[in-house]
């Protein structure tokens, strides 16, 4: 049947040449369904089945509406598939994917980047009425089992990245070792969010809670909201300055598991506390860094010994 009701919508289904297409047609009025899925069946079969989206327009309006900070810096390294219209994208995205395969990017690297690939096509499709596809399912991810690895970083390993830094970029790199905050949440800072020395969070976060962080006293007088930079701002001298320091290997995102490391060496802050500032959704996700509290091992080793005297 061509056409069938979702809530009070009609949407049209039909299949030509072997090709299934889809889409609402906005009125509740069966009557306007009609002639709307008559005239979208014209369209195709006179061969304007394109909508003219590119995906750059695409991006562009995401960004101005709920694209979540986390997304951000991801969302703006996929830029090279802006000239795509976005029915012909899924082909050029697998491309970049393989492309940053044989360049050695990590699979969750590869992945965020088609996340956001695949979160833009399912919105053309399933809220702007832009792709008469469901194309987003077509996006594969690559499998990212056995691939997970944190690299911890010494204070005097930071230092030294911080040391080939300059300017608001360098402040925002030792915020993010030493408050654990992400580089979207970072580059998102808004001077009313300052009150030191906490740099409180709303509900945009990742994990959707407002948060609080504390800042050291050393960084106070740096915090000079609003930034005045961009993401590629910062990520230019970031590249630089692991590459300077011999750190190539690191990540940004791992001077927010570094920081994570140094809370949970310290065995007198509770796991939730650690949990809690770093807005993790479970005390699951915070367990990942509890090998590292070597104090209760020791008591274990004392305790084994106390009992093994006699052999």
């Amino acid at each position: 049947m061509p056409l069938y009701k979702v809530g009070d919508v009609w949407y049209c289904r039909f299949q030509i040449k072997g090709k299934i297409y889809r889409r609402s047609t906005r009125t509740g009025s069966r009557r306007k369904a009609e002639e709307f899925e008559r005239r979208y069946r014209g369209e195709i079969e006179g061969g304007g089945a394109v909508s003219g989206h590119t995906y750059e327009q695409a991006l562009i309006k995401w960004a101005q509406g709920e694209m979540p900070a986390s997304m951000r810096s991801a969302a703006n390294n996929t830029r090279e598939l802006c000239h795509h219209p976005l029915e012909q994208v899924v082909q050029p995205a697998h491309a970049m994917r393989d492309r940053m395969l044989s360049d050695g990017y990590s699979p969750a690297t590869i992945n965020r980047r088609l996340a956001v690939v695949r979160r833009i096509l399912n919105l053309a499709y399933r809220r702007w009425d832009w792709l008469n596809q469901p194309l987003g399912q077509k996006i594969q991810l690559l499998s990212e089992k056995g691939t997970a690895r944190h690299i911890y970083l010494s204070k005097e390993q930071v230092a030294e990245l911080a040391g080939h830094m300059n300017g608001a970029p360098r402040v925002i790199m030792l915020l993010a070792a030493y408050t654990g905050l992400r580089r979207g949440e970072l580059l998102d800072l808004r001077p009313e969010q300052w009150h030191p020395p906490y740099i409180t969070l709303d509900a945009r976060t990742k994990s959707g809670r407002p948060r609080t962080a504390v800042v050291i006293d050393e960084l106070h007088d740096l915090v000079q909201l609003p930034w005045g930079v961009t993401d590629n701002d910062l990520r230019k001298q970031w590249e630089r300055a692991r590459l300077l320091a011999g750190l190539e290997h690191v990540r940004f995102h791992d001077l927010r598991h570094t920081f994570a490391s140094w809370l949970a060496s310290d065995s007198s802050i509770p796991l939730t506390v650690i949990r809690d500032v770093l807005g993790h959704s479970s005390l699951a996700v915070t367990s990942r860094y509890s090998h590292l509290r070597t104090d209760a091992l020791d008591a274990v080793q004392q305790a084994l010994n106390r009992h093994t005297k006699s052999l």
